[in-house]
């Protein structure tokens, strides 16, 4: 097959519709979410200096749309002077399991973000932005009862 000027042409404007569209798109989308979630973090009365971002915006192929995961620095000094606290000692470990199936504690690391057991979860989808929180495992619904104790620990357990 000899290539010519036109098939040229042809595989160069199916190579801008495959890779240059779909790219176009997916920055769009990213700059919307970014914002989107940026406006819900404001409404929650979370400064921008305060955040520490666990995950940064990233999108999430499990359940669409983008996700951002946050915590604050308030919120880390909160997690660290409550684990240190010894009537909290029981939370301030990991229980893990060897290969023997022997349970080891494992001591938290109350510097690193990536083990605050204290965060929020932004997620954009279809123009909506969703939060959860979550402490210790359980995931807060500010406005439920039964999760007040928790939501309490929070700095920011509320949109304002």
């Amino acid at each position: 097959m000899k290539f010519t000027k036109k098939t040229w042409g042809i595989v160069a404007l199916a190579v801008i519709c495959i890779i240059a569209i779909p790219a176009t798109i997916f920055t769009s989308n990213k700059a919307k979410a970014s914002t989107a979630i940026n406006e819900k973090i404001a409404a929650y009365g979370i400064p921008t200096d305060d955040i520490i971002d666990i995950s940064e915006l990233s999108y999430d192929f499990k359940s669409g749309g983008y996700g951002r995961i946050i915590t604050t620095k308030k919120d880390m000094a909160k997690w660290k002077a409550y684990l240190e606290n010894p009537k909290h000692e029981e939370n301030n470990y990991y229980i893990t399991y060897n290969k023997d199936n022997k349970e080891i504690r494992e001591k938290k690391n109350t510097n690193d973000p990536q083990s605050t057991d204290w965060y929020y979860i932004f997620h954009y989808d279809r123009g909506e932005v969703t939060v959860n929180m979550s402490v210790f495992g359980n995931w807060i619904d500010p406005n439920d009862a039964e999760s007040q104790e928790y939501s309490a620990l929070l700095s920011y357990p509320k949109a304002n």
